[in-house]
């Protein structure tokens, strides 16, 4: 089963719901792993033997954590109160960061982030990350490097199964995302929600880790979560630097990374060709050399931004906010 047919199935279980959080009507679709006709561009199909045996430990947990996220889907849990108290929060954050998430926040997910086609069952977010580590993302691309972004992509699937879990306990809707890829732009929420702020790699960077993060969310219906929309974000001095840097645009194999970021048709921007990357990215462990050579993922975020002296000729984007303003409860648009 490719990647694509079976976050296709997963989406599927939302079909049951009786409305859900639409996206904007320009809302772009989600990005296929598999070729345009229908291959499948999994790196693990060109696995040897003694890969495969090295994976599996990683590949089950990962595979059975996804269909346990999708299962919550099932049916559409009522709950019972949709206010936390800051107590709560601070508890929901400790166990998140106890299983193994880098950073957590809270955003209002903006309709342009979810896929075409697609939808939410609520308005509101919970978006953690998880750190992939510096030594094997060094070497890519190399099977060490995909190993490493499986244990992260199994580590966001065992975090949010373990939130959602406590908050339906305590009588709140919780829907993990898939961890390979769901209904909404993970990167576009991250961003949003003040994590970090996404270079021209296409990659979410942030303090610490700088690229090597993985990205997952857990839609909810608590409405007083303290949420990011709207604030200053003072992580967008790092596309300033993308546009002096351009180290991942020189080394990128394939020569998928334009100069500069354009116009995705979202109101978003993009300096990433996907057709051009996904070949190159399905033969060779799934590449990651823009994470590996970002100055970001070596020197860190604070040297970097310590060094820089800014750069008034960048070209200016920002993420997209708010395309289209929900307003009032929690009630889910049709």
């Amino acid at each position: 089963m490719s990647a694509d047919t079976m976050l296709d199935a997963m989406d599927r279980k939302l079909e049951s719901f009786k409305a859900l959080v639409r996206p904007a009507p320009e809302s772009r679709p989600r990005t296929p792993f598999d070729g345009p006709n229908g291959e499948n561009m999994s790196p693990a199909r060109s696995f040897s033997f003694r890969h495969m045996l090295t994976m599996l430990p990683d590949a089950i947990p990962l595979l059975f954590g996804m269909w346990r996220s999708a299962r919550m889907y099932d049916r559409q849990f009522l709950p019972a109160s949709d206010e936390a108290s800051p107590e709560f929060i601070a508890e929901l954050e400790a166990m998140a960061r106890a299983a193994g998430a880098r950073d957590i926040a809270y955003v209002e997910v903006p309709p342009n982030a979810i896929f075409r086609d697609k939808g939410i069952p609520h308005r509101y977010a919970i978006v953690f990350t998880v750190e992939m580590d510096k030594e094997p993302m060094d070497k890519a691309p190399s099977f060490e490097c995909m190993h490493e972004v499986g244990k992260g992509y199994k580590t966001l699937a065992q975090v949010g199964n373990r939130l959602a879990k406590h908050m339906h306990a305590h009588g709140y809707a919780a829907y993990p995302g898939t961890a390979l890829g769901g209904v909404t732009d993970y990167v576009h929420l991250a961003e949003v929600a003040g994590l970090g702020a996404i270079g021209y790699h296409g990659l979410l960077i942030t303090p610490g880790e700088g690229a090597r993060v993985r990205i997952n969310t857990i839609y909810t219906n608590i409405t007083n979560l303290p949420l990011a929309n709207g604030a200053p974000n003072e992580h967008r001095w790092v596309r300033d630097f993308c546009a002096m840097c351009h180290k991942c645009v020189r080394k990128c194999p394939v020569d998928a990374i334009s100069d500069e970021p354009k116009p995705r048709g979202d109101g978003g921007m993009q300096a990433i060709d996907h057709d051009a990357c996904r070949d190159y990215f399905a033969d060779n462990f799934g590449c990651a050399v823009c994470l590996s050579v970002c100055p970001f993922s070596h020197r860190g975020y604070d040297q970097v931004k310590a060094r820089f002296k800014g750069n008034p000729k960048a070209p200016q984007f920002l993420i997209p906010v708010d395309a289209v303003r929900v307003r009032g409860p929690d009630a889910a648009r049709t």
